[in-house]
């Protein structure tokens, strides 16, 4: 009996005109919460078993993903940043346009004058009789309104 034994355990030849065998075994039942064993044939891929019905794995999000609402909200936020910049300088430029000799004008520094002449990039501007000045056009607040002299 000893023999058959060592036969089966070691796998070593049987001796010469004995017949050895191998009692059958059974499959082994999987014990519950136990990990999976990861044993695979070299350059086979070890696959986890599916996770039982009530137990979904879940994955880690994509970043991106996550990331996706502030880019999309700071891409409207630039957008609408620009777009009225865009309209201020469309305005600004409308009224230099209009500025022509004998305009009223308001400069930045806050003083209030009449416009002489009109160069490429500046005006000369008179803000009191016989005194004139030469403003760049980037100097020039506003237009004074008709009704602003009277206050």
């Amino acid at each position: 009996m000893s023999e058959l034994f060592i036969a089966a355990n070691t796998a070593a030849p049987a001796p010469a005109g004995k017949t050895v065998t191998a009692a059958p075994t059974a499959p082994a039942k999987p014990v519950a919460n136990a990990p999976a064993a990861k044993t695979a044939a070299p350059g086979k891929e070890v696959v986890p078993p599916p996770a039982p019905k009530g137990e979904m794995k879940k994955e880690a999000p994509n970043p991106w993903i996550q990331m996706l609402p502030f880019i999309l909200i700071f891409v409207v936020m630039i957008f609408f940043m620009n777009r009225s910049q865009k309209k201020q300088m469309a305005k600004r430029q409308e009224m230099m346009d209009k500025i022509t000799k004998g305009t009223k004008v308001l400069l930045n520094s806050g003083i209030y004058g009449t416009v002489d002449a009109v160069n490429d990039d500046s005006m000369i501007v008179e803000i009191a009789s016989g005194v004139k000045v030469k403003v760049s056009k980037s100097g020039i607040a506003g237009i004074d309104a008709p009704n602003a002299e009277g206050k």
